[in-house]
């Protein structure tokens, strides 16, 4: 006896996978082609272009409203809307900066809801959506650890240990509480927005070609760290970093555990920026703090993914069900037989059996549409009464009330 097919849960698809990680989905699609990758970059790459001039026009109507809240301290008393380099402690260049990047969500969403896989929740997480009970608990998990890793920074900071404390400020917010609330607001939709881009559709891109995950994990590093602007062992870090987000991202199979790290960690730097503890505008570092920091993103990935294997998060997709498949040729209904086939298009139909109960006729015969080929009862004028329309049906006579050659009701003396 042959043996009985799979569900079609783990049917494979047409790629012939029967499970997808993170950057394998877009293979997922049972309508996936080598060029969809390529043509989801640019019509994403279409739709950023498009909400960045929008935004722009928007910040430009909001600093013309109110440009004492959006001003800039230069430091010689004078209080200048723009400035001719970056300052991430201007308002303005911080809200800028934000959300230059956050424009970035819903241009990916909407290509990839024309180009990439179904559900578009795909683009989160295997499951199609954000897990947010697992987001949050990544999220508490990241702020303990940032927060003790701040804490042993600032402690070695205070006894002298070189290399290892943040580097000291230069430049101050005019208003920190204004650039707090800014900061609070913005900086989660901004990591979001990265890792959206960087950790989730290239890595999927990359994965409709490439299938091991080293490649998608590995070959967006370069496009993320290369838009930062720090020295060599800057980088490094910021490269480091992204190494960690792309290998939780495929281990964990969505961007939640990427994406809480990243949040706390630039949450954290911008509001010790806001206190005036750290220096927003330092683009120098060394090889401790680097090395440092290296060693703190391993444990904190470590942590993550045991994490997410106690919690038993879903890492694979199953194959689609195969697509089903409407029938090459239709098959005609079969022509009804007319009981009489002189009978008038208009006139009701008429069941042989009742016209003619007397005749007999051969069993099973009616049911194949063999019905006796006789005229209906003729038509009867009620103008000409002796004048019939042979083919055409009768109906009852009717009588009036008041005739008196009508049947007489017998209880009708008595209601009377």
């Amino acid at each position: 006896m042959s043996s009985p097919l799979p569900s079609p849960a783990t049917m494979p698809s047409a790629s012939g996978e029967q499970s997808y990680p993170f950057h394998r989905l877009l293979r997922r699609d049972h309508n996936f082609r080598w060029w969809r990758p390529l043509a989801f970059a640019g019509t994403g790459a279409g739709f950023y272009l498009a909400l960045l001039i929008m935004v722009m026009l928007v910040v430009f109507v909001a600093m013309l409203a109110n440009p004492a809240s959006w001003a800039t301290d230069t430091g010689t008393g004078e209080d200048m809307v723009f400035s001719e380099e970056l300052d991430m402690t201007s308002p303005l260049d911080f809200s800028m900066t934000m959300l230059s990047l956050i424009v970035m969500i819903p241009a990916v969403y909407l290509a990839y809801l024309l180009l990439g896989s179904k559900p578009v929740g795909q683009l989160f997480s295997v499951v199609g959506k954000i897990r947010w009970r697992w987001f949050g608990l990544a999220l508490g998990t990241s702020a303990i650890l940032f927060a003790l890793y701040f804490a042993l920074s600032f402690g070695l900071s205070a006894f002298d240990a070189q290399g290892s404390a943040p580097l000291a400020p230069q430049d101050v917010p005019a208003d920190p509480l204004f650039f707090a609330i800014l900061v609070i607001m913005l900086t989660p939709l901004q990591c979001a927005a990265e890792e959206l881009v960087f950790r989730g559709a290239l890595m999927q891109m990359i994965g409709g070609w490439l299938k091991h995950p080293l490649f998608a994990i590995l070959l967006p590093v370069p496009l993320f760290t290369f838009g930062h602007l720090y020295d060599v062992y800057g980088l490094l870090d910021v490269a480091f970093f992204a190494v960690a987000a792309g290998y939780l991202t495929w281990r964990t199979g969505g961007l939640e555990a990427a994406m809480a790290m990243h949040i706390i960690n630039n949450t954290f730097l911008f509001m010790l920026g806001a206190l005036g503890q750290i220096d927003l505008n330092a683009t120098d570092s060394d090889g401790t703090s680097l090395i440092f920091s290296v060693v703190f993103m391993t444990l904190l990935t470590v942590v993550l993914v045991k994490l997410a294997d106690k919690k038993k998060v879903e890492r694979t997709a199953g194959a689609l069900p195969p697509a089903p498949q409407p029938p090459m040729i239709q098959p005609w209904s079969a022509p009804q037989p007319m009981p009489y086939q002189n009978q008038a298009y208009w006139a009701p139909p008429v069941d042989p059996w009742q016209h003619n109960p007397q005749q007999n006729y051969p069993q099973g015969n009616h049911l194949q549409g063999n019905f006796p080929q006789q005229s209906p009862p003729a038509f009867q004028d009620p103008n000409h009464p002796g004048h019939a329309t042979p083919g055409q049906y009768a109906p009852p006579p009717v009588q009036s009330p008041m005739d008196p050659t009508a049947p007489q009701d017998p209880q009708q003396h008595h209601r009377d």
